[in-house]
C-alpha cells in the first residue's frame, strides 16, 4: 500500500506567512520566472488562497482575468524559502510513519507504507499543517496515489483504478509528456480518464508511441515502480521553542515523544542506532543545561530511547523554565546477538542503567558509583569513582576481589560477648545471632590517626562461624564494645 500527501496552495501559504497582513483577502501568488515578468499581467496565476477561490477565480488564470473577476485580488511575491519550510514541514510527517519516501514535487510527497504497523498507517488521516488543509489519498501503486490526491474528491481514500475512471482527463498533464498530448487528446473528444482508459492500448502506442502505453497500465493499475527515496538529512538534531516557557516534567516528556517519533524513522532509513543522546535544555533566563546520557546498548525503538529521558527528566532539577530544547545523537552500527531457545538470556542491560539512574534520582548526584577504598584501613572509609553509561570503572581493578561477599549490616548490631583476656571470643550472648563460636580467625589489628588524638582509632576484627553454619564478622571496639558487622554469604 501506497500513500500520498499533497498540500495545496502551497506557494501562496508561504508568501502569507512572510505577510500576515494579508490573512483573509483575495490574495494570489505568480511563478518566479524573470524572463516572464515583462509581460507579468499575462502571466498565469500560480496559487490562490480560498478567499480569492470563493470569487470564482483559481490558479492558471491570467492576472489581468483575475483582476477583472477581483479587483481587490493582492498578488504576493513568492517566498522561496517559506516553501522549503513547508517541505521540512511535510516531509517531518512522514517520516513519522515511515522512512521510505519520494518527493515527487515541492508540494506532494509519495510514502512506501509496506513497512508500517496498520496503526501508523491510519495516523495519516490525523496529519496536520497549520495554515493549510493537507490531503491524502491511498492506492495499491505509488502513481495512482500521486494522481489521484490531485482531484480534491479523492481526499481521503483508498482509490482503485475504477476510481480513477470518474477523473478529468486534466490529471494526465502530471504524468511525463502527458502535456505534450493532452491538447490532442481534447481534440479527441477525451473528457475524463476512463475514456482515455477504454481506448485499446495497441492503438495507443502505434499513434503516440510507448509512453500512452506506459499511461494506460499506469491508469488501470498495472504497474508498480520503486519509489526514488529521500534521503535523510547527515544531522539528525532536533529543536523546539516554546510558545510559553515550561516549568513541570510532563510537557517535556510529550516534547521528547515527539522528536523522538521522527529521530527513529530517520535512523530506521540510515540504518544506525543511538549509542548516547545529547540533550540542551535553553533556560528563560538565557542560561542553557547540557546533558549527556549514554546507553549500554546501541537503541533504534522509541520506547527504549524515551526510558532514560523519563528518568533524567525526574531527578532534574532547574533555575528556571525552559524555553527551548535541541536533542542530538551519537549513532553507531546496531549490534545483533544469537538468541538461544534452550539458554536463559542475560538480564536487560538497558534495566541496569535505568537503576542506576533512579538511585542517582532519589540519593543525589554524586551518590552512586564504585566503592574503591583508600591506602588506609579504616572501615567504611572509601571514595566512589564513576562509571561510564554501561556500569564498566573507569579504573582498573576497581570491583572487589573478595570470593566471598560479606553482607553488611547498617547500622551493626551490638551484642554482649563472653570473652577471655586477649581478647579473645568464646561466644555470643545477646543479638540475632546467639551460640558458641566453634570457629575463629583473628584478631585483625586495625588502627589509624595515631598522630591525632581526636581522630585516633583502633579496632580488633575476627571471622567466626557458630553452629549452623553461621559465618560472621565480629569487631571489638576499645574499651568495652563489641559488633557484629556482617554475615559472609
Amino acid at each position: 500500500m501506497f500513500a500520498s500527501l499533497h498540500l495545496p496552495d502551497l506557494p501562496v501559504i508561504a508568501a502569507l506567512r512572510a505577510f500576515p497582513a494579508s490573512r483573509g483577502r483575495p490574495c494570489a501568488v505568480l511563478p518566479l520566472d524573470p524572463e516572464a515578468m515583462v509581460e507579468k499581467v499575462k502571466l498565469p496565476l500560480l496559487a490562490v488562497n480560498d478567499a480569492a477561490r470563493d470569487t470564482g477565480i483559481d490558479a492558471g488564470w491570467p492576472l489581468n482575468r483575475a483582476l477583472v473577476r477581483c479587483p481587490d485580488l493582492r498578488v504576493l511575491d513568492p517566498h522561496p524559502e517559506g516553501e522549503a519550510e513547508l517541505l521540512r514541514e511535510l516531509i517531518a510527517l512522514a517520516e513519522s510513519l515511515t522512512p521510505d519516501l519520494e518527493i515527487t514535487a515541492r508540494d506532494t510527497l509519495l510514502l512506501d507504507l509496506s513497512r508500517a504497523t496498520p496503526r501508523q498507517a491510519a495516523a495519516i488521516a490525523w496529519l496536520e499543517v497549520s495554515d493549510g488543509e493537507l490531503r491524502h489519498v491511498r492506492a495499491a501503486t505509488p502513481d495512482l496515489a500521486r494522481l489521484a490526491v490531485r482531484h480534491p474528491a479523492c481526499h481521503g481514500k483508498v482509490v482503485s483504478a475504477a476510481d480513477m475512471q470518474a477523473l478529468p482527463l486534466e490529471l494526465l498533464g502530471r504524468l511525463p509528456e502527458g502535456a505534450k498530448w493532452l491538447p490532442l487528446l481534447e481534440d479527441w473528444g477525451l473528457k475524463r480518464l476512463g475514456d482515455f482508459m477504454e481506448l485499446p492500448r495497441q492503438s495507443l502506442i502505434e499513434r503516440l508511441g510507448p509512453v500512452a502505453g506506459g499511461w494506460h497500465d499506469l491508469l488501470h493499475g498495472k504497474t508498480c515502480r520503486m519509489l526514488r527515496l529521500h534521503r535523510a538529512p547527515e544531522c539528525l538534531e532536533q529543536a523546539l521553542d516554546f510558545e510559553e516557557p515550561v516549568v513541570s516534567s510532563e510537557p517535556l516528556v510529550f516534547v521528547f515523544k515527539r522528536l523522538l517519533h521522527t529521530l527513529a524513522a530517520r535512523l530506521a532509513a540510515r540504518h544506525v542506532a543511538v549509542k548516547a543522546l545529547r540533550v540542551r535544555f535553553h533556560l528563560e533566563s538565557g542560561a542553557s543545561l547540557a546533558k549527556v546520557i549514554r546507553l549500554p546498548e546501541p537503541r533504534v525503538a522509541e520506547a527504549e530511547l524515551l526510558r532514560p529521558l523519563q528518568v533524567m527528566l525526574d531527578g532534574l532539577r532547574l533555575k528556571a523554565a525552559v524555553a527551548g530544547v535541541a536533542l542530538d545523537v551519537e549513532t553507531t552500527l546496531p549490534s545483533a546477538a544469537q538468541r538461544d531457545w534452550f539458554i536463559r538470556q542475560l538480564p536487560q542491560p538497558e534495566r541496569w542503567t535505568d537503576t542506576l539512574a533512579q538511585l542517582e534520582v532519589l540519593l543525589g548526584a554524586g551518590r552512586t558509583g564504585i566503592p574503591v577504598p583508600p591506602s588506609g584501613h579504616r572501615p567504611d572509609d572509601f571514595k566512589l569513582l564513576p562509571g561510564d553509561g554501561g556500569g564498566v570503572p573507569v579504573a582498573d581493578g576497581a570491583f572487589p576481589a573478595c570470593p566471598v561477599p560479606l553482607r553488611r549490616f547498617r547500622p551493626p548490631y551490638e551484642v554482649t560477648v563472653a570473652f577471655e583476656a586477649g581478647p579473645r571470643p568464646l561466644a555470643l550472648l545477646s543479638g540475632p545471632f546467639r551460640g558458641e563460636i566453634l570457629e575463629q580467625r583473628g584478631p585483625f589489628r586495625q588502627s589509624g590517626d595515631w598522630w591525632d588524638p581526636e581522630r585516633s582509632w583502633q579496632r580488633m576484627e575476627w571471622d567466626v562461624r557458630l553452629a549452623g553454619v553461621k559465618l560472621l564478622r565480629l569487631a571489638y571496639l576499645p574499651p568495652e564494645r563489641w559488633e557484629v558487622e556482617g554475615e559472609y554469604e
